[in-house]
């Protein structure tokens, strides 16, 4: 038989017993299962007539379907770093950066914030070049949200030890973003609000879920849910996907839950896994988004007892359907850039008699090879690689600063360069 939810189960099963005693009978052989994994999790979960209980823990039954799932995830990471480990480190960055763009764009429109992506690209540059200074980041929109995501980016880790630590990620994250009336009005998450009202979380036309009202309550769910991170007898993959859950059931701030509840499971999945999944959780959701809310719908409701079972295997479908489409990507640009580099080099042996004697070949392949990663792995040509990040790459590898800038010029002169920008410069490859 299928696997169903609870809810639907009690009314699959006709034997002539009250549905009521078939569901909590399931539910007791689901929880009895030798293979079951039962947490210390209990999240606030809402009945049809808007009661609610958090008497039940969070489970799933790890099935033939999630393992499967759970193995091709672990199989596509490993599959990305490979490719990207045969591909150089202006590409790799080109594209993690080409990534974090549709992340943040989706993570934001998801909940109705719009933003440009072309904008976010350009913090994102100007958060590179701040990166040497500790602590700052661009003062444009957003500026404050990209660099955390980029810690990640370079590996930094975070760590969630204390309640506080919620507090100070979350500041962090919606810097700027939040209106004064949305702000956290407790201790650390938000407290009762004003004139009794509750918040809840709706659909169209009922109320699906209303999170705990209260700070005190608050701080013991998000108490127990930095105990479950810290545990290691779950597998990170399921203790990962259980957690995003959690929180947003949770549902500790005002506003920004979701957009924390995202970035929690990117930063998570980048530091276990690989980045170029992390940055793309909030991509694959936005494009699953309605499979996504019904998964949270049926997750809170009550009838359904706190089985995630089928919670994590549809988020699963959607990280993994992600990652191949992550992959098939970055196959296709390797094969483009090793098409570009055998026209770069057909190029310079065709051509390097009419060289200036200043101007080494290896010099000119390498800045047409910045040239044509940045084209293929950017997201779009304005945020491409500038000429000043040419110049100082190739100092690093020996070239004087003066012979790079003569040859960007003899470049744009030979016409297998155009120039798309002055300030600061910047060139494009014509030559593929």
């Amino acid at each position: 038989m299928k696997y169903l939810p609870l809810a639907k189960y009690k009314y699959a099963v006709s034997n002539g017993d009250d549905p009521r005693i078939i569901a909590e009978n399931e539910y007791n052989a689901r929880l009895d299962n030798y293979a079951v994994q039962k947490t210390f999790l209990y999240p606030l979960l809402t009945y049809r007539d808007e009661s609610q209980t958090s008497k039940y823990p969070i489970f799933f039954l790890p099935l033939p379907k999630i393992l499967t799932l759970a193995d091709q995830f672990r199989f596509n990471s490993k599959t990305i770093n490979h490719i990207a480990s045969q591909l150089p480190p202006l590409a790799i960055s080109q594209f993690l950066n080409s990534l974090l763009v549709s992340e943040i764009f989706y993570t934001n429109d998801i909940e109705g914030v719009k933003t440009n992506k072309i904008e976010i690209g350009t913090v994102i540059q100007e958060n590179n070049l701040l990166a040497s200074q500790r602590g700052k980041s661009s003062e444009k929109r957003l500026g404050s949200t990209i660099k955390l995501y980029q810690q990640t980016q370079y590996g930094k880790p975070i760590y969630i030890q204390t309640l506080a630590d919620f507090r100070r990620i979350y500041d962090t994250l919606l810097k700027g973003e939040l209106a004064a009336d949305r702000q956290p009005n407790g201790k650390i998450f938000r407290d009762r609000l004003a004139n009794g009202e509750l918040l809840t979380i709706s659909s169209s036309t009922k109320v699906v879920h209303r999170p705990p009202a209260d700070e005190e309550k608050i701080q013991q769910a998000m108490s127990s849910v930095i105990k479950f991170m810290n545990d290691e007898s779950m597998p990170a993959l399921y203790k990962a996907l259980i957690t995003h859950f959690f929180f947003e059931n949770t549902h500790p701030f005002l506003d920004g839950n979701g957009r924390m509840g995202r970035y929690l499971l990117s930063t998570y999945l980048s530091s276990k896994y690989d980045r170029f999944t992390g940055f793309s959780v909030a991509t694959a959701i936005h494009a699953h988004i309605q499979q996504y809310y019904k998964d949270f719908i049926v997750a809170d409701n009550a009838e359904n007892y706190a089985d995630l079972t089928l919670f994590i295997q549809s988020l699963l479908e959607i990280l993994t359907s992600q990652q191949q489409e992550n992959i098939a990507t970055l196959n296709q640009l390797k094969a483009l850039l090793n098409d570009a580099e055998q026209t770069i080099s057909k190029w310079i042996q065709e051509h390097s008699a009419k060289f200036p004697t200043t101007l080494s070949p290896q010099l000119i392949q390498q800045t047409l090879s910045y040239l044509a990663q940045s084209k293929l792995f950017s997201y779009a040509p304005s945020l491409g690689i500038k000429d000043n990040e040419i110049i100082r790459n190739n100092k690093d590898n020996g070239f004087a600063m003066a012979k790079t800038r003569r040859t960007l010029d003899f470049l744009e002169d030979c016409g297998i360069i155009k120039l798309i920008a002055k300030k600061p410069k910047q060139h494009e490859i014509t030559l593929i």
